[in-house]
């Protein structure tokens, strides 16, 4: 049972990824069948896809950098010295905890303001900030892989650079 819930610690973005993912195209292909076979179309399920798609991109950019295959500048990377481009991995690092630790801050910020003004979608009528706390979320667990690729690479198994 340890091993399972560590596998899913760490395929976590995948397993989330992949369910989103699949969630998000039946609703679209729901939508589509009712539409051409009875004439009648779902409308929520473009509010839920819209919403699948902002939850989708936290979740992969947290992929990404756990795998360390987010996009960068490489231009830099491709003339300095070793030592160099440890501490612009370093930067990038930093860099990118700072960015999204103020971007989760200010959308806890925006979740909390959508809490107090009772907010509801149009479509279904439930709670916005159900939609966007994925912001925060999503900047939560991308500090959280960055945090990892600096104690792998402290621990020497270093990501790709």
């Amino acid at each position: 049972m340890k091993q399972k819930l560590i596998w899913f610690i760490q395929n976590f973005e995948e397993v989330a990824g992949a369910l989103l993912l699949f969630s998000m195209v039946s609703l679209a292909f729901a939508n589509v069948v009712m539409r051409y076979l009875l004439d009648y179309s779902f409308a929520f399920t473009e509010e839920l896809e819209v919403s699948g798609m902002v939850w989708l991109t936290m979740i992969g950019t947290a992929a990404a950098f756990k795998h360390n295959v987010h996009l960068r500048l490489m231009y830099l990377d491709d003339f300095a010295s070793p030592l160099v481009k440890k501490a612009l991995y370093g930067l990038m690092i930093l860099s990118s905890i700072a960015l999204f630790s103020i971007l989760g801050y200010l959308s806890l910020e925006h979740v909390n303001d959508l809490i107090e003004l009772e907010v509801t979608t149009e479509a279904l009528e439930l709670p916005e900030w159900w939609y966007v706390l994925a912001i925060p979320t999503g900047c939560a667990l991308i500090n959280l892989r960055l945090l990892e690729q600096i104690f792998k690479s402290m621990q020497g198994q270093g990501a790709k650079q």
